[in-house]
């Protein structure tokens, strides 16, 4: 008497390929990321404008994995005629008070990524299943 399993359809199940895994977690990074800026932006001091409208991501992959980056890059001429790196400031400013609209700060990125790092992590690996299970 002999008892057979045909094992093919369970290997079938587990042979994803990289492309498949990597397009899924760039859906993903693309969920997290949008998430992550539209967050940003609501906390960005919003005085002229600039630093919401300078605002943007990226999503790029390669070989060993996908990478996902938020960016304020509102650049203005300082007092001596200088670049300067006005988004990085108003991040950094401590004893910000009086903002020009309620709810605005600084740590206007930082604060929401270290928030919220879970759902974003969860948009990522949820999409990643979603792309396994096709």
């Amino acid at each position: 008497m002999s008892i057979e399993f045909d094992m093919g359809g369970f290997f079938k199940a587990l042979d994803f390929s990289k492309d498949t895994v990597q397009a899924a977690a760039i859906r993903g990074m693309h969920d997290a990321t949008d998430a992550l800026l539209a967050e940003s932006r609501d906390e960005a001091p919003l005085d002229k404008g600039t630093l919401r409208e300078t605002s943007g991501k990226r999503v790029t992959a390669n070989a060993t994995g996908v990478r996902g980056e938020v960016y304020f890059s509102a650049v203005e001429k300082g007092s001596g005629g200088n670049r300067v790196n006005y988004a990085l400031i108003v991040h950094e400013m401590s004893g910000y008070q009086n903002p020009t609209t309620p709810g605005t700060k600084p740590k206007y990125l930082e604060d929401p990524l270290t928030q919220n790092a879970s759902l974003y992590q969860r948009l990522i690996a949820d999409a990643i299943r979603k792309g396994l299970a096709k």
